[in-house]
This record gives C-alpha cells, structure tokens and sequence, in this order.
C-alpha cells in the first residue's frame, strides 16, 4: 500500500518541501523590502518582482516535470509555472512599464497563481492532508491580486509609494502561509523517514 500513486504523489510534494519553503521566504522579502522601502523606484521593484516571478515559475516548472503525475496533476503546475515565468519575463523586458502597469501585472500573477494553487488543491485534495494550506495560500494570492486589482481600478491615480505598504502587508500574509504550508510538509516527510 506504501507504493500507491497517492502515497508517490504525496511524498514527491513531501520531498520537495523547499521549493514551497523558499517560494514563501522570497514573499517575505519582498514584503518586507516594500514596508522598509516604500518609495521604491519603479525599476527596483519591477526587477525585484521580475527576478522572483520568473524564479517561481522555474521551480513550480521544475516541480511538475520531475513529478510522475499525468493530466491534471501535471498540466497544472506547469501552467501555473508557465505564467510565473511569463508574468516575471513581461516585467523584465517590457521597455517604459509604467507604474500603474507593473502592478496590473504582479495582480493578475497573483490572481492566476492563486486560483492554480486552489485547482491543485483540489485535485489533489486526497493526496494531500496539507490541502487546506494550500488551497488557503492560494485563496490568500488571489485575495493579494484581487485587493490590488480594486485599488488600481478605484483609485487609478494613486502612485506606487502610496500602494507599498498593502502590497507589502499582503507579501508578508502569503509568504507566512506558504512558509507554514513547508513546515507542515516537512514534518510531514520526516514523520515518513
């Protein structure tokens, strides 16, 4: 019984519980980077963002080829990997991003991310006894993108500076969510070993 597909799948996301891990430890950062710095060039946080989109999507792209899972167990974390690397791209190469643009992009990352998190959480919801972490980390994302998305569409003047600290706040919220979902499947691989 210890070498089901379900107990395969639970134990590759188990063994890769640093890629969760360090996913959450750059949000934190760049959480924190926002709250210290709030009057952030646009350049800074544009290649803060870009480097990290593009990290994230590498490593969720890593995850799933390396992973024996087929259909929907597969093609979503790389499409979720997909978009991190061309949202983390579009940031990096887009010539005279404006401001208000580079935030249109990190909530629509969020927002997609988010709602690909939930779909695996689901799909995997008898794999994973972590699910409702993940589903919750997601949903967080999505919270994160959607909040953003409602400033910039009611208050379309409002400058960068001024949306640091709620982009900042809402960092740290999913960053500490995705660091508890690793602890959790952590322990949960060493409980295995």
């Amino acid at each position: 019984m210890s070498n089901t597909p379900r107990r395969r799948r639970l134990d590759s996301l188990a063994k890769n519980w640093w890629a969760v891990a360090l996913r959450g430890v750059v949000i934190l950062l760049f959480g924190v980077i926002l709250l210290a710095g709030p009057g952030l060039v646009l350049g800074v946080l544009g290649l803060l963002f870009g480097l990290y989109a593009l990290a994230d999507g590498a490593l969720t792209l890593v995850r799933a080829f390396r992973s024996s899972d087929r259909g929907a167990r597969r093609w979503l974390p790389l499409t979720e990997g997909g978009i991190g690397i061309a949202a983390g791209l579009a940031v990096l190469l887009w010539p005279g991003l404006t401001a208000t643009g580079l935030l249109y992009v990190i909530a629509t990352w969020a927002i997609l991310t988010g709602a690909f998190e939930i779909l695996i959480a689901i799909v995997m919801r008898r794999e994973i006894e972590e699910g409702r972490a993940m589903a919750l980390g997601g949903a967080l994302s999505m919270l994160f993108g959607g909040v953003l998305a409602m400033v910039l569409v009611t208050l379309p003047a409002t400058g960068l500076p001024s949306l640091a600290r709620i982009v900042g706040i809402l960092a740290l919220v999913v960053g500490l969510a995705l660091v508890a979902f690793a602890i959790r499947l952590r322990d949960r691989r060493s409980a295995r070993v």
